[in-house]
C-alpha cells in the first residue's frame, strides 16, 4: 500500500506490528542468551531472596523496640525502673546489622544484574548489526532508517532496563510476599485476614489501569520509531522535498504522527501514574482497618504495641509488593 508520498506503507500509517511468536521469542531469548549466564543469575536470585530476609526481619525487631519502651513508660508510671536503654540499644545494634547486611547483599545483585544486562545487550546488538548486513535490500525499502534505528537504540534499551529491573523485582516481590505473609499471620492472623480482604480490590483496579495504559505505552513505542524514521529522512532528504515543492506534504504527515505519539505518550504516563495514587489509597484503607483491630486485639491484652507497628509496617509493604 503507498505512502503519503507514494512510498511503502510505513510503521505507524495505519498499520501495527504485533511479535508473530511472544513464546518463541522469549524462549529463544532465554535459551540463546540467559541461559548463558547461569552462575550469574543464580548469585542475583540467592542475594535478593538475602536481602529481602533482612529487610523484612527487620520491622518485627523495631517492634520490638518500640514494646520495650512502652512497657518501661508503663513501668515509670507504676513506680518501677523505667525504660531499659541498654536492652534498646542491643536492639538498635542488631537492626542497623541487618540493614547494613540487607544493602549489601541488594548491592551485590544490583551490580551483578547490571553487568548480566549489559553483557546481553552487547551480544544482541552485535547480533542485529550483523543481521542487517544479511538482509535484502527490499526490506529497507519498506522501513525508515529511523525505524530500524529505533530497534537498535530504543528497543535495545528498554530490554536492556526491564532485564536489569524486572527480574530482581520478581524475585524481590515473590520473596516479600511470602515473607510478609509469615510474619504477619505470626503476629495476627485476624489482622492478616483484614488486608488480606483488600487484595482482591486492588488486584482489579490494578488489572483494569494496566489494561488501558498498556495499549497507549505500544502505541507510543510505535510512533516513536515512525517519528523518528520521518526526521531522518525528511532532513536527510531536504533537496528533494524541497525540489518537489512536498514540504506542506511532509510537514502535514510529520504534524500527525506527532500529534498521535504525544497523545499516546500522554495517556500511558497520565495512566501509569495513577498507579502509586490508588495504591496508596487502598494501602490507607488497610491501614484504617489494621489500626482499629490491633488497638482492639491490644487492649484485650493478645498483642503489644510493637506488635502493632511491626505489623502496620508489614502491612505497607504487603500492599506495595502486591
Amino acid at each position: 500500500m503507498p505512502g503519503p508520498m507514494g512510498g511503502p506503507m510505513r510503521r505507524g500509517q495505519g498499520t501495527t506490528e504485533k511479535p508473530k511468536d511472544f513464546k518463541k521469542t522469549t524462549k529463544k531469548l532465554i535459551d540463546s542468551y540467559l541461559s548463558k549466564y547461569k552462575i550469574g543469575l543464580i548469585i542475583v536470585i540467592i542475594f535478593a531472596i538475602g536481602s529481602t530476609i533482612f529487610t523484612i526481619v527487620g520491622p518485627k525487631i523495631l517492634g520490638n523496640a518500640t514494646t520495650e519502651i512502652f512497657n518501661g513508660i508503663v513501668s515509670k508510671l507504676s513506680g518501677g525502673s523505667g525504660i531499659d536503654f541498654g536492652k534498646i540499644a542491643q536492639i538498635a545494634i542488631m537492626l542497623l546489622g541487618l540493614y547494613l547486611l540487607s544493602a549489601i547483599f541488594s548491592f551485590v545483585q544490583g551490580f551483578t544484574m547490571t553487568g548480566i544486562a549489559q553483557k546481553l545487550t552487547y551480544r544482541i546488538r552485535n547480533d542485529i548489526a550483523a543481521k542487517i548486513n544479511k538482509l535484502p535490500m527490499n526490506y529497507f525499502d519498506k522501513k525508515t532508517h529511523g525505524e530500524v534505528l529505533s530497534i537498535i537504540t530504543n528497543d535495545i534499551d528498554t530490554l536492556s532496563m526491564n532485564l536489569n529491573q524486572s527480574i530482581t523485582q520478581i524475585i524481590t516481590a515473590i520473596c516479600t510476599i511470602i515473607g510478609i505473609l509469615i510474619m504477619m499471620f505470626s503476629i495476627s492472623w485476624q489482622m492478616t485476614l483484614i488486608s488480606l480482604v483488600i487484595l482482591p480490590v486492588a488486584g482489579f483496579v490494578v488489572r483494569i489501569i494496566v489494561g488501558k495504559s498498556q495499549k497507549y505505552f505500544s502505541r507510543q513505542q510505535e510512533y516513536l520509531g515512525h517519528v523518528n524514521g520521518q526526521v531522518e529522512e525528511i532532513y536527510g532528504g531536504l533537496t528533494v522535498v524541497k525540489a518537489f515543492n512536498a514540504e506542506d506534504k511532509v510537514t502535514n504527515t510529520f504534524d500527525k504522527a506527532n500529534d498521535e505519539l504525544y497523545h499516546s505518550a500522554w495517556k500511558s504516563q497520565f495512566l501509569s501514574g495513577l498507579m502509586h495514587p490508588v495504591m496508596n489509597f487502598i494501602s490507607n484503607v488497610g491501614y484504617v482497618g489494621v489500626a482499629v483491630a490491633g488497638g482492639y486485639l491490644a487492649i484485650n491484652g493478645t498483642i503489644t504495641v510493637g506488635n502493632i507497628q511491626s505489623f502496620i509496617q508489614y502491612n505497607k509493604q504487603f500492599t506495595r509488593a502486591n
